[in-house]
């Protein structure tokens, strides 16, 4: 893990604009986790820690909401 890059800075900032307009489009579970991700990073910002994993889901995720 490494704190974050100014793209994916970016890219969580744009999920985090997108996500109230797919909110319908996500299941539970990935409300909950981009709720806690989107959370994590408005209070950790460029020193939110993501694992491969995480990203991997928040690439599926973001499919949905952008």
């Amino acid at each position: 893990m490494h704190g974050l890059t100014d793209k994916e800075m970016a890219w969580l900032s744009r999920l985090g604009q997108g996500i109230d307009a797919a909110w319908n489009d996500l299941t539970p579970w990935e409300r909950r986790f981009m709720e806690d991700l989107l959370e994590r990073f408005r209070k950790w910002g460029i020193k939110t820690q993501i694992t491969k994993s995480q990203w991997d889901r928040i690439g599926e995720i973001s499919e949905k909401i952008i």
